[in-house]
């Protein structure tokens, strides 16, 4: 008994120690193809988001907490390089295609994309892929547990 309790217990400890090591999208994107070009990313950690949620309450503090609490991290690529948006940006979709297991289209305007990927019925990486007609390509990159209705609350911050 004790014998198939530690086995149980590594085999656990082995699926924990793998799901850590999966990268979301923002950093796969810059393993990529961040060398040699102007992409910067900048990553709001779990500590922070603890922080912030720790700040003193405001008017609209209830519904940004509501919010702010089923994010893990936010990583925003940004591109410092306007002549590189346009491919940076066609790679980023391209990215986004060639794993379509992992990440459904959500919504598309011009020059804005949404990409979801769900465990269940749990939303654990949401990907917003941005390019402007002056060449300005951005990657928003929210990890968690959130839920569909923190679509619609996101909306309305």
């Amino acid at each position: 008994m004790k014998h198939l309790l530690c086995v149980l217990l590594l085999a656990c400890t082995g699926l924990t120690a793998a799901a850590q090591r999966e990268q979301d999208f923002a950093s796969r994107y810059m393993s990529l193809y961040g060398e040699g070009t102007g992409l910067q990313c900048a990553t709001v950690s779990p500590l922070m988001m603890e922080r912030i949620l720790q700040l003193p309450e405001s008017r609209d503090s209830e519904h940004v907490r509501e919010v702010l609490s089923q994010l893990k991290s936010i990583r925003v690529v940004s591109d410092k390089a306007a002549d590189e948006g346009e491919a940076l940006y066609d790679k980023a979709v391209e990215l986004v295609k060639d794993n379509p297991r992992r990440y459904k289209p959500y919504a598309e305007t011009d020059g804005q994309s949404i990409y979801l990927r769900k465990r269940g019925g749990i939303i654990v990486e949401l990907v917003l892929l941005t390019y402007s007609d002056e060449g300005v390509f951005n990657i928003v990159n929210l990890t968690g547990n959130m839920s569909d209705a923190f679509l619609r609350e996101l909306l309305n911050i």
